[in-house]
């Protein structure tokens, strides 16, 4: 019970899975990735470190590595890869940046409203592995 005049909320993380049935792989993400997105997928959230499960991930062509989808961009991360099964803070110790292993999904039927980033070339790159409902 909270105090009177003051609203608990309890915040439920974002659940894109609809089936327990799906495919993942580890991936490395570049320690300058960002998510930008609003509750509602927009991008006018303020860049964090923190990658929400949902994230729509991209392959950085030169080192390997994953980051967030964006369509605009020029170095790999404009082809959708996968989505991000887990939340990844990207802070060492001492609040650097720094590569962090994650989890990424590669196959398997998703809430598309719960994703981060996604859009019409992001679901056209992931069709032959995701399904979206």
């Amino acid at each position: 019970m909270g105090r009177p005049g003051v609203e608990t909320k309890t915040v439920t993380p974002r659940e894109f899975l609809l089936s327990d049935h799906k495919i993942a792989v580890g991936v490395t993400l570049v320690s300058t990735a960002r998510d930008n997105y609003d509750e509602d997928g927009s991008t006018a959230h303020t860049p964090t470190t923190t990658l929400r499960k949902g994230l729509v991930l991209g392959k950085v062509t030169a080192s390997g590595k994953y980051a967030q989808y964006d369509d605009n961009a020029s170095d790999g991360t404009e082809v959708a890869a996968g989505i991000l099964e887990e939340e990844v803070n990207l802070l060492d110790a001492n609040a650097t940046a720094q590569d962090t292993d994650g989890t990424m999904v590669i196959h398997a039927y998703v809430d598309e409203s719960q994703l981060y980033g996604i859009d019409a070339n992001g679901k056209t790159d992931l069709s032959d592995q995701i399904l979206f409902g």
